[in-house]
């Protein structure tokens, strides 16, 4: 049962960072506005948005990975028989990580770089090495996530579901439902 909810945590961990970030940011942004209205602007709230909105993108990215969700051209795979798309699509995920790891490589280097020669933000004075931090963080999560899709996909032999399919079909469903 703990492996379980463990696993499944882990499973959606970049799907909860994300609902953390957005609500966070928001709420920034709408205290920002109404303390702006009132005469008392907080200068920080801007960039802990900017910061908090480029983090919950490359989070976003990432279980986007998982879902398999990231939109890719398939139209040209109809004309040959179906295992030239898959073993197409397997070589593309293979580029795919080659891009994270060079990715994730340039940005612990940028993140090297400035540690040895620090640049603050202006707002808050903080060292934005840490923010680029997401940089590799999020690469490798990305790869893992495309690894992780793979494996369920020809290991395990389970069908990844269209996450935009489901969408329709949930709507399909309620609106049968409420005509019904």
């Amino acid at each position: 049962m703990f492996k379980k909810i463990l696993f499944n945590t882990l499973d959606h961990v970049e799907s909860y960072i994300c609902q953390a970030l957005l609500a966070f940011f928001v709420v920034i942004l709408f205290l920002q506005i109404i303390l702006r209205e009132i005469g008392t602007p907080l200068y920080w709230s801007e960039e802990v948005a900017r910061f908090s909105f480029v983090w919950f993108v490359f989070f976003g990215a990432s279980y986007a990975a998982r879902l398999a969700a990231h939109n890719r051209v398939t139209l040209q795979f109809k004309l040959f028989p179906p295992i030239v798309g898959e073993i197409s699509m397997l070589l593309m995920d293979v580029v795919w990580i080659v891009f994270n790891s060079v990715m994730t490589w340039k940005g612990i280097q940028t993140i090297q770089d400035l540690i040895e020669f620090p640049y603050s933000t202006p707002a808050l004075d903080w060292q934005l090495s840490w923010v680029y931090m997401i940089f590799p963080i999020s690469f490798t999560l990305m790869s893992l996530r495309i690894l992780q899709v793979n494996y369920i996909k020809w290991i395990l032999k389970q069908e990844i579901e269209d996450p935009d399919k489901a969408d329709i079909e949930k709507s399909k469903n309620a609106l049968k439902g409420e005509e019904g």
